[in-house]
């Protein structure tokens, strides 16, 4: 009786040992995963300011941090990235072996990384890779109508994410990031986001995420004539409208000698080196107080906003770390789909507006002057003829896409003519009440 008890509970020992160190190894992968995603934002340490000595790619503009990152050189589907070798040839392998490899002078994690980070990294590069192009072509012949992915998404994510997977502006929204970064999905969605609370879902199989994945391909895209108008109010000032922490040195890239050089806040707003025409040092910021000797953005629109939101990321502008991920989509959007030429409403020499002042007064008044008032000195800090006149530009900025933290709503979807012919009227109204 003795020995069958002590049989029994051994048995059952070695069962309890056997699913923890399984529910251990599996807790080891998802983390890995997302120490292979961002280290830095997973173990709230910060990556080294300067490229990985081992990024020799020139050719595309990545930010410093992020050529630290595993799956900047790896990628997403573990196939390499950038003519750096991908990671599906340690699939198998050692992890103790794999860690020692993070340690060497190419990779550099030594003093990044700790002992458990490493294994925990080695572990998902060992056992936690899966077959990114099997899984989309799985996908792509999923019927999201019949699979449960909809009650799933509706209970379990979307109380972060939104119904509509756009509520994070931390990320771009899921609909987009699923057609457009599908390998990227997949691998959040079986080990989910670095730093975050994520449910992983590795443990219930690839099934689960691939029709995730299926369904997540069926959610809304980003509104972009509403992430224009958005990026226009953070081209203004991006401090005051996120609500976020003032920066407490000037920009670097913001010359000592210039007249704001002294006031911090100033130096990080977009216009303040652009000017309100965009067209920077070749504009009406070429002389004056506001002079910089920066050049302007107009070049840039039309461009793909995806080397635009590169450029924000990078040395010159450091936005990648004060702004949230929207929030630099939002601008980079403004800048290539949002300016408009200036010139074909403003005269460049004398700063009035080339419309009919008449008519625009019709329609101030039907659309403005609720919160304006008649005479312009409701609610504006100052007066919106004095603003109209001594910077139109600036006026006409704002006319477009809405003041930054307000509700004033913005006007860049009606008829160029309406917006030109009410900022003619506006700068005939006098400053007296």
């Amino acid at each position: 009786m003795k020995r069958t008890m002590l049989v029994t509970l051994v048995a059952l020992s070695a069962m309890f040992t056997t699913s923890l160190a399984s529910a251990n190894d599996a807790a080891s992968v998802v983390r890995g995963g997302r120490l292979y995603d961002n280290w830095s934002t997973e173990t709230k340490s910060r990556a080294p300011n300067q490229p990985n000595p081992a990024f020799k790619t020139k050719q595309v503009r990545v930010a410093p941090a992020d050529t630290w990152r595993c799956v900047e050189c790896h990628g997403w589907d573990y196939k390499g990235k950038h003519g750096v070798i991908g990671i599906q040839g340690r699939q198998k392998a050692s992890p103790a072996a794999i860690a020692a490899i993070l340690k060497d002078a190419n990779h550099g994690y030594e003093e990044l990384l700790d002992d458990n980070d490493r294994l925990d990294l080695a572990n998902f590069i060992a056992s936690g890779q899966t077959d990114m192009q099997r899984l989309l072509a799985q996908a792509q012949r999923v019927k999201p109508a019949q699979t449960s992915s909809e009650k799933v998404f509706s209970s379990v994510c979307a109380v972060c994410h939104g119904l509509e997977g756009d509520r994070l502006r931390e990320i771009a929204p899921l609909g987009d990031s699923a057609r457009q970064r599908p390998f990227e999905v997949l691998h959040v969605a079986l080990n989910g986001h670095p730093g975050g609370n994520m449910p992983a879902l590795r443990t219930l199989g690839e099934d689960t995420a691939v029709n995730m994945l299926a369904y997540l391909q069926t959610l809304r895209s980003l509104n972009l004539v509403a992430s224009v108008a958005n990026g226009g109010r953070l081209y203004d000032d991006w401090q005051v409208h996120t609500g976020g922490q003032r920066q407490a040195l000037p920009h670097p890239a913001y010359p000592p000698k210039a007249y704001y050089a002294n006031s911090v806040n100033e130096t990080w707003r977009c216009q303040e080196c652009h000017g309100w025409d965009y067209k920077g040092d070749q504009g009406q910021y070429a002389k004056g107080n506001h002079a910089t000797g920066i050049k302007g953005i107009r070049a840039m629109a039309g461009s793909d906003p995806a080397k635009t939101v590169a450029v924000l990321r990078g040395t010159s502008h450091y936005f990648g770390a004060v702004l949230k991920h929207r929030d630099l989509q939002d601008l980079a959007n403004f800048v290539s789909y949002g300016q408009i030429d200036m010139d074909t409403v403003i005269d460049p020499r004398t700063g009035l507006s080339l419309g009919d002042a008449a008519q625009g007064q019709t329609h101030y008044r039907a659309i403005c002057a609720g919160c304006h008032g008649l005479t312009g000195h409701f609610v504006a800090k100052r007066h919106l003829g004095k603003v109209s006149r001594s910077d139109p530009w600036h006026s006409l900025h704002n006319m477009l896409n809405g003041h930054p933290d307000d509700t004033m709503p913005a006007l860049r979807e009606l008829d160029p003519k309406v917006t030109r012919d009410i900022l003619a009227h506006i700068q005939t109204l006098s400053e007296r009440r």
